[in-house]
């Protein structure tokens, strides 16, 4: 009874305690409106512990409260409760933040920039290089830029990691993460470690062939354990600084990073604000204007040199990227930049909230750049640029990449190299549209175009190599390249490092500022005006398929989808995506205005969606069918029987009642003799009618069609899950025997593999938001308040319990806390037990060794000692860290263990020990019978609370990579962006552990007090 009512207490505490939360999480404080870094001066700044953003706070705000944290979304929860102003991590930390938290926001301003690199063991220099020529590769083929490009999404559409197939034998290359960096490193729904440099980190272990193992720990615990050799790389988004250096080595950076700030939006305007009132009259509408207001740079351009020369009243904003500076200048962060002409004109057509100023900065020539000595190679670029200008080649290129205003990026025309004779390495900095960029994970412009026209003519093949724009020049000087072509404009400057050729581009350098309204007022990112102007130019009411001629229209990549759109509507925006999901979330989060796909999937998504409708008639038609390889015609010979004789039969038009007329989810039952080997089959999930996932089981028309086919051939069935796009290569290359996955029968598709008879005829439709198709009408939304208490509590405990099976993660987290709470506790009780024996020893040989032991534990922080034993002591072997967690805390908690038995036995007084010795027992027998029971019953109050703390004490063990109770928060608030659910929920876990052991300990307590067992008889 009374352990009844003392969980209805608890359970009472914990709903006042819950209930108190709720309450305080909409109070909001006094707080500082931070719309610029100058803002942050007096602010309370939180920073992550050991990082460069905290050097940097403290050197940029000296007048700041500064508070560290191990985790940004500790930093996150105290920003929320109102106990800081701002947070000041690396850029994908913050954007990953503010994408899940709409309330906070990223200051445009960077506090400073950094190299992201791959830090392993000094003096392995063989290996080092092995990785920078690993980092070299994947920056010039492109795949850093791809790999940059789907990872760091500035919206919530689904990740896409590349399929890389690791060995599985050889020395495991051990990578040391912390997964709670999303996108950098963190845990997906599976328990895998996968992100950015997830995938980093798998690709070198490709290329190595070495198999990768990943160890998970808190951010400070990575360099000792590269240091003392439990991993072997760190490769987690860590900056490579000048401390850290001095005790590891890094690469060649992978990633240029920068150190932001993110703070909550005022309440009055999202997302962005000016620091000065709109419609105040004081926008830029001439260049006169530009002198005394913020103007962004790229660092060392022309632009730069020439703003500083024309603007000396102005205040400058350094930037790496073209794209940063426009955004600044959008966000108002800045009130012009100056730049390339050519390079403007780019940004003004995809930002049409910008314009070019008429009256031009300075005008300067654009050439390529070669080292000073190296006349030989500058006369023949001369000669080369000669030749071209005559032919009107440069003409036609400046036509092609800058007049045109392009909306799907030129082509390169092919160079014949069969005759080239050597290698000419040119530089260039992939940031810069129209001159050099990526498109597709390719490198493309006119400068790159350029310089393969000028290795052609001097008979040698071109290699370029993309790198940071301030780092050609002094590439060009050691000679890790020969030329340079990144639209570098002559200046008097540079002629002092380098020699240019002839011009090949005459460059205005102009000014972009916002385009102002008729009225005067700037029409600024996030205003009213902007808003209206989206809504009139994209928010038009959609009223036929025609209406799609000038819109963005998503469709599935590779599909006919893909190939009609592009054909029917040129002047469109197409957007390819992998997955039918992720189409119909391009459709509703406004990323596209429609899109294209299957009538039969679109009624199921329609029924799990109605904010989504369709826009008039089918388009088109296509009969869909199984595909397989050219020369595997007899099995498809062998699919068309057996579709005849299902046709005949009747079971066909059954499957066709039930998928497509009745909506069935569930699979019939279909026995097969699997006696004929194996038939690999290629689907692409793409939802009901035709292939889903239901229950971790595929079902579907095509996967009941697929196993029909197995049993009809006596085969055992294995199916090859992928994307839609890469279906028919699967099949060409003979990956698998067939495809079936409503794939639709086309003369293009034909050239490529063979198609059986048609089995089903499928249209295509529109679909979009209702409220923007004209036959919808004009339909109100429905104005909801703030969701309710249990409503978020609800949501909350859906999306971080349930959604992804996260709750396997608190599951395990549990059983390793379990585990690490008994087995330390055990240990240290015996540890404790032998520690008090020699502590009461009167021989010094045993007595002094206790005391010294005593001593040094308890003065040792927990952690510290933690990591030492991990770190140092078993530096050398390959240890679970478990079972260090449990040597740890059990020695930890014998030291205390030992004072706590020593003073319950000095309890007992001496005259009981005598009489027991009078009585004729020995002293052992007068320990165990009179002693021990006295001292355990003075000592399990005491002992109980020790143990509990030595259960709360396990939540530290996430520094040497186990993953328990708070570890497992960590990571789902690392995929959540929820600050307080997992935190809360691992609270009430911790409590129900201790209270329950506290239950056990107390029977214990009971069992051994006289007074109970005497109660206990008179009961009888």
């Amino acid at each position: 009874m009374i352990s009844i009512q003392y969980m209805k207490r608890v359970s009472l505490f914990w709903l006042i305690l819950l209930t108190v939360i709720a309450s305080f999480s909409g109070c909001k404080k006094n707080e500082i409106v931070i719309a610029s870094l100058d803002d942050a001066k007096n602010a309370r700044i939180g920073a992550m512990t050991g990082s460069t953003g905290e050097a940097i706070v403290m050197n940029r705000f000296p007048d700041a409260h500064v508070k560290s944290f191990d985790d940004v979304m500790d930093a996150v929860a105290a920003m929320k409760s109102g106990q800081l102003d701002a947070i000041v991590t690396a850029y994908p930390a913050a954007l990953q933040v503010s994408k899940k938290n709409p309330e906070l926001w990223v200051l445009p301003e960077p506090l400073d920039h950094e190299a992201t690199a791959i830090a392993l063991r000094k003096g392995n220099d063989e290996f080092l290089a092995t990785l920078n020529r690993i980092i070299a590769e994947l920056k010039s083929d492109g795949t850093l830029e791809s790999m940059k490009k789907r990872w760091f999404k500035p919206d919530l559409t689904p990740y896409e990691e590349l399929d890389l197939t690791l060995p599985t034998t050889g020395e495991p290359l051990k990578i040391g993460v912390s997964a709670t960096r999303e996108p950098f490193s963190f845990v997906d729904k599976n328990g895998r470690v996968t992100g950015h440099d997830g995938e980093l980190a798998r690709i070198i272990g490709v290329r190595l062939q070495r198999p990768v193992e990943f160890l998970n720990m808190k951010f400070m615990a990575l360099i000792p354990a590269l240091q003392s050799g439990k991993v072997d790389l760190i490769v987690t988004g860590m900056t490579a600084t000048e401390e850290r250096r001095k005790f590891v080595d890094f690469t060649q950076p992978y990633y240029d990073n920068a150190q932001v700030m993110l703070v909550k939006k005022p309440a009055a305007e999202m997302p962005l604000l000016s620091s000065t009132p709109l419609g105040n009259g004081h926008e830029v509408s001439q260049l006169q204007d530009i002198d005394g207001k913020r103007i962004g740079v790229l660092n060392g351009s022309a632009g730069d040199l020439a703003a500083r020369r024309r603007f000396p009243n102005a205040t400058f904003q350094v930037f790496t990227s073209a794209a940063d500076v426009a955004i600044a200048v959008k966000s108002r962060k800045a009130d012009a930049f100056v730049y390339d002409k050519s390079v403007l004109l780019n940004l003004v057509e995809k930002n049409p909230d910008l314009v070019i100023l008429d009256e031009r900065v300075d005008v300067l020539e654009v050439a390529a750049a070669i080292r000073k000595d190296n006349t030989q190679l500058l006369s023949e670029i001369n000669r080369a640029l000669s030749e071209l200008k005559q032919e009107q080649i440069l003409q036609h290129l400046r036509t092609k990449w800058i007049d045109a205003k392009y909306k799907v990026t030129p082509q390169i025309a092919p160079v014949n190299t069969s005759r080239s004779k050597g290698v000419l390495r040119m530089g260039t900095s992939a940031t810069i549209e129209p001159f050099s960029f990526l498109a597709n994970g390719v490198l493309t412009g006119l400068d790159v175009e350029l310089g393969e026209l000028i290795g052609s003519r001097l008979g040698k093949k071109t290699e370029i190599i993309d790198m940071n724009f301030e780092s050609l020049i002094p590439a060009l000087q050691s000679g890790k390249i020969d030329f340079a072509l990144s639209n570098f404009n002559v200046t008097e400057e540079r002629k002092n490092l380098v020699s240019f050729s002839l011009p090949y581009i005459e460059n205005d350098i102009s000014a972009l500022v916002r385009r102002s309204s008729p009225s005067g007022m700037a029409v600024g990112y996030g205003t009213a005006s902007r808003q209206n102007e989206i809504t009139k130019n994209r928010g038009a009411m959609l009223a036929t398929a025609a209406d799609l001629k000038d819109k963005r229209i998503g469709v599935l990549v590779g599909s006919a989808h893909d190939t009609y759109a592009t054909k029917h509507y040129p002047d469109a925006t197409i957007l390819q995506y992998k997955s039918p999901a992720d189409v119909a979330l391009a459709v509703k989060s406004g990323k596209v205005d429609a899109a294209l796909f299957d009538a039969d999937p679109l009624r199921e998504i329609m029924r799990q969606d109605d904010t989504l409708g369709l826009l008039g008639d089918s388009l088109f038609s296509f009969p869909v069918g199984a595909g397989f390889k050219k020369d595997n015609e007899a099995l498809r010979d062998q699919f068309n029987q057996f579709l005849s004789q299902i046709r005949q039969s009747g079971v066909h038009a059954d499957m066709i009642h039930r998928w497509m007329e009745k909506g069935e989810t569930h699979m019939p039952e279909i026995k097969n003799s699997k006696t004929n080997g194996v038939m690999v089959v290629g689907i692409s999930d793409n939802g009901f009618p035709f292939s889903a996932v239901l229950d971790n089981q595929l079902v579907g028309l095509d996967i009941e069609l697929a196993q029909r086919f197995a049993a009809y051939l006596g085969k055992e069935i294995r199916y090859s899950n992928m994307d839609f796009g890469s279906l028919i290569a699967a099949v060409s290359s003979g990956k698998v025997d067939m495809v079936i996955s409503s794939i639709y029968i086309t003369e293009e598709r034909k050239k490529q593999i063979h198609f059986s008879d048609s089995y089903y005829e499928m249209a295509t439709k529109v679909f979009a938001l209702r409220k923007n198709i004209a036959a919808y009408g004009a339909e109100p939304s429905a104005v909801t308040g703030s969701p309710s208490f249990i409503a978020r509590v609800s949501n909350s405990f859906y999306s971080n319990i349930i959604q992804e099976n996260r709750y396997l993660l608190i599951w395990d987290g549990l059983k390793t806390t379990l585990v690490i709470s008994i087995f330390a506790s055990i240990l240290g009780t015996l540890l404790g037990a032998l520690i008090c024996f020699m502590r009461m020893s009167k021989r010094e040989v045993l007595n002094l060794p206790a005391r010294i032991y005593i001593n040094v534990i308890r003065g040792t922080p927990v952690l510290v000692l933690l990591m030492l034993i991990f770190y140092v002591v078993f530096a050398s072997v390959n240890i679970s860290p478990v079972l260090v967690a449990i040597i740890s805390l059990g020695m930890n908690f014998g030291a205390y263990a030992s004072e706590i038995f020593r003073s319950g036995i000095e309890g007992v007084g001496k005259g009981q020990v005598e009489a027991g010795i009078a009585m004729g027992f020995s002293k052992f027998r007068t320990f165990v019978y009179i002693v021990l029971p006295q001292a355990v019953q003075r000592i399990l109050p005491v002992y109980k609370g020790e143990f509990i703390s030595l259960v709360k004490m396990t939540s530290i063990v996430g520094y040497i990579a186990v993953q328990d109770l708070t570890k497992a928060s960590d990571i789902i608030r690392s995929r959540t962006f929820d600050a307080f659910f997992p935190l809360v929920m691992v609270a009430i876990l911790y409590f129900v552990i201790a209270w329950i052991m506290m239950q056990l300990l107390e029977n214990l307590e009971r069992a051994t007090s006289p007074k109970y067992k005497r109660q206990k008889a008179a009961r009888k």
